[in-house]
Order: C-alpha cells, then sequence, then structure tokens
C-alpha cells in the first residue's frame, strides 16, 4: 500500500484530483456568481422604477402626497420587504420603515447595502440594498428591498456547493484509488515480469488481458522484444555449440597432421604436401570465421548508412558469366532471364556474395545432365523479383525454416564440403535489405524466391524502404 502511494500513478491520480477539483469549484463559484448577480441586477431593476415613480409622485404632488404614498406602499407591503425612507432637509423622518438613516446626504443617486434587523426563529442578519437619491429641496429619498431572498438563494448554493464538493472530492479519490491501483497493478506485473527475467527465467513474459488497451500494445511490444531476445540468445547459443562441434574436426585434423610431421620424420616433399594440405584447412577456418563475422554485420545493419543504388541485373549477369563454365564441367544447363537495368538500393558486395551462394549451391546439389534457371523479374510496383530453380534433390517442406539457421545442414549434405552459413548469410543479407525470402518445391528441385525492393526513378523510394 506504502508502495501505491509513492507511485507515479497515485502521484498523477493526486494532480487529476486536484486539477479537476479546482476545474469544478470554479464552475459552481461562475454559476453562484452569475445567480446571485442577476438576481441582485433583477432586484435594482425594480427598486430603480419605484424610485423614478416617487420622485416623480415628489416633483407633481409634493414631500406630503408623496410621505402618503409611502405609507400606502407600506400598508400593502404584506411580504415586508420594502424599504423605504423620506427625510426632510432637516433630518426629521416624513415616512418609512426604519429608524435611523443609513445613508449620507447626497447629490446623485448611489446604492447602498446595510443590515437591517433579524430574521425571526434565525441567528441571521439579513442584509438591504437601496437606492439613495435626493430629491428638490434638499429632501433624501431611500427605496430598496430587503434581500432575504437572495441570501435564502445564496444560503442553498453555499450548501449545495459543499455538497457537490464533498461528493465530487469522494468520486474524485475512489475514482483516483481505483485507478491508481489498475495503472500500478498492470505496471508492477510488467515489473515483476522483467524481474523473472532479470533472475534467468527467460521463458517469462508480461500477461496480456485483452483489453486492447495501451499496455496491452505495450505487453505485447514487450513479450515480442523478450521473444527477440531469446531467439539471439538461443543463436549465440547454437552457434557457440556449432562452432565447437563443426570446427573441432578440422583443428584436430590439423593438429595431427603437425604431429604425424613432427614424430615421423617426413621428407622435405611430404612436408610441403602436409603444409600445403593444412593451409587448405586454415583457409577454410577463416572462410567460417569470415562467414559467421558477416553475417553478423547483416543482421546488426552494419554497413547500411553505406547502401548506394546500383544495377543489379549486370550484377546477376557478371554472375552468370562466372558459373556458366562450372556448370559446363559439369553437363549442367544454367539458363538466365534477366530485365535489364533493375536498379537496387543496397550492398552491391552482399547481394553479390547473396547470388553467389544460392547458385554455388544450386550447382553443387544439383546432379550432372541437370537444369538450372536464374531469373529476375518486375514484381509489383515497387518490388523486384529473383528466382533461382534447380532439379536437384530440393528441401523437404518441413526444414525449409530450419535450412537458414547457422551450420544447419540436412543429412545428404554432411558429406560435402560445406560449413553450413550459405543460407545463413542469404537471410540476413534479404532482411537487411526489407526482402522476403521464401522456398517451394520444383517437382523435382527446388525454387529460391527473393523479393527485394527497387528504385524507381531515384534512390528516394529505396531510402524510404529503410
Amino acid at each position: 500500500m506504502f508502495r501505491l502511494f509513492r507511485s507515479a500513478a497515485f502521484r498523477l491520480t493526486l494532480l487529476y484530483m486536484v486539477t479537476f477539483g479546482a476545474s469544478v469549484t470554479a464552475l459552481l463559484i461562475f454559476v453562484y456568481t452569475a445567480i446571485i448577480s442577476d438576481m441582485e441586477a433583477e432586484l435594482k431593476h425594480s427598486i430603480s422604477v419605484q424610485t423614478s415613480d416617487l420622485a416623480r409622485k415628489f416633483s407633481v404632488s409634493g414631500p406630503a402626497e408623496t410621505a402618503a404614498s409611502i405609507k400606502n406602499m407600506l400598508e400593502k407591503d404584506e411580504e415586508k420587504t420594502l424599504v423605504l425612507m423620506l427625510i426632510d432637509r432637516d433630518w426629521h423622518v416624513l415616512a418609512g420603515n426604519l429608524e435611523l438613516w443609513p445613508g449620507g446626504k447626497t447629490n446623485v443617486s448611489t446604492w447602498i447595502k446595510f443590515p437591517i434587523g433579524k430574521i425571526e426563529n434565525t441567528q441571521l442578519t439579513p442584509k438591504a440594498i437601496a437606492m439613495n437619491s435626493t430629491l428638490p429641496g434638499g429632501y433624501i429619498l431611500l427605496v430598496g428591498r430587503k434581500m432575504q431572498q437572495i441570501e435564502h438563494v445564496h444560503e442553498i448554493i453555499v450548501e449545495v456547493l459543499y455538497i457537490c464538493f464533498g461528493i465530487m472530492f469522494v468520486l474524485a479519490a475512489v475514482g483516483g484509488m481505483l485507478l491508481s491501483y489498475t495503472i500500478y497493478r498492470r505496471i508492477d506485473a510488467i515489473n515483476q515480469a522483467f524481474r523473472s527475467v532479470a533472475a534467468g527465467a527467460l521463458t517469462t513474459r508480461v500477461k496480456v488481458t485483452g483489453t486492447g488497451d495501451e499496455f496491452d500494445h505495450l505487453a505485447m511490444h514487450l513479450n515480442q522484444t523478450l521473444n527477440r531476445i531469446c531467439e539471439l540468445i538461443d543463436g549465440v547459443r547454437d552457434i557457440s555449440y556449432n562452432v565447437a562441434h563443426d570446427l573441432r574436426t578440422p583443428l584436430n585434423r590439423l593438429r595431427h597432421r603437425l604431429e604425424n610431421m613432427l614424430s615421423t620424420g617426413a621428407h622435405r616433399e611430404e612436408i610441403t604436401e602436409q603444409v600445403r594440405t593444412a593451409l587448405i584447412d586454415i583457409d577454410a577456418l577463416v572462410a567460417t570465421f569470415n562467414a559467421i563475422l558477416r553475417i553478423a554485420q547483416a543482421e546488426a545493419g552494419a554497413g547500411i548508412e553505406q547502401f548506394s543504388a546500383f544495377n543489379i541485373s549486370e550484377v546477376l549477369e557478371d554472375i552468370v558469366d562466372l558459373y556458366q563454365p562450372v556448370a559446363e564441367e559439369r553437363s549442367q544447363q544454367l539458363n538466365a532471364n534477366i530485365i535489364e537495368d533493375i536498379m537496387l538500393y543496397g550492398d552491391r558486395h552482399l547481394i553479390t556474395q547473396m547470388t553467389a551462394n544460392l547458385l554455388d549451391n544450386a550447382i553443387k546439389y544439383t546432379p550432372k545432365g541437370g537444369n538450372i534457371a536464374l531469373t529476375l523479374v518486375l514484381g509489383d510496383a515497387s518490388y523486384a523479383i529473383l528466382q533461382i530453380l534447380d532439379n536437384g534433390p530440393g528441401i523437404p517442406v518441413s526444414f525449409h525454416h530450419k535450412v537458414v539457421e547457422k551450420f544447419f545442414r540436412l543429412e545428404q549434405s554432411r558429406s560435402s564440403p560445406g560449413n553450413g552459413l550459405g543460407l545463413s548469410l542469404v537471410s540476413a543479407a534479404v532482411k537487411l535489405h526489407k526482402g522476403v525470402l521464401t522456398f517451394s518445391d520444383n517437382n523435382p528441385g527446388l525454387v529460391v524466391t527473393i523479393r527485394l525492393p527497387r528504385v524507381i526513378g531515384n534512390t528516394d523510394i529505396a531510402r524510404s524502404q529503410k
């Protein structure tokens, strides 16, 4: 509970309560002021009309008739709300219902408010509002009304203000506490999940309630991040295992050759041959580590700032020319269908290496006399489609998602040279270029399809893909 009071959610809720309370209070005060002001304005208008009538009566009939009219008005005032008084130049009261003159002698009409006794059975001392005006000959006329109706309304409004403010405060406090507790509970669930992950429980995930609110979106994004972290950790673990497993054999073989040279006293020709073989093994190891490094750089997005527009049609034509003699040596038919002048925005060298890996695999695993095809066509308005087809053994559909993993090799491929990193590099290169890599069956053989965003007119469209 104390942690709840110290939470940011509680502080925000408290700020909301204060702001909401101040807003409602200001609104109620405005309503109160408007009502009271309107009632006072109406009362003043009535007093002004009555003052004008008595002043006109005084001008026409004189002070005696005016005093008689005042007495008559007071007798007819059943509600006892009138306040009337007429005095002469010597301050003698000619008519009225006040014992003392509440205002001062003045030559202009002025408004005054003054207390006027107590209301029966109450402790209230009501006020009266009156117009104090000077008549010809030094006479002074006071015309007013008691404000007990306004004060009654004032009491009701003040009472309503207190009640509304109390209800508002209770509702705001309860609602604020519920809101604060809800937010705190959702955030605490996220914190607990991350504490579990930090403690080593990498499979822990933030619960998604299904409400579709911003906390659910946050939970889904956090879970996606945790899934990606687990994938990366598993990838590092698998790489470490595969590096240790796959590189141990060539290293042991290299060590064995060196031991044989030292222990058997081999001739110079034998030593030269062993060294040559050892260099081949070392080159293979270096190539493996270079491939791992290049894949890691591609997955991390390294070099993306060096992207530039290039003609992939020319790149593919050069690759086909390079591999044509290799295919002919194996009595294979390598056909190319490349639309000219398709521009890409990316890493020319990485796209070249990616395509070379795919074409090398196709030639390697297609039997002698087989057919291989490379095509580059336009897809929709912003994509180019690169396909490499062969009629070799292909890849079972159940392994299509596995072959892009580092060091993964099918059983029939383990006897052939390679390190299982070729398709991993292809996958990393396609992702780096915001493309899509898919495998399908060629019946027999394999179809590798790559969709890559292309440049239309200028490089701006391709840059927007980044």
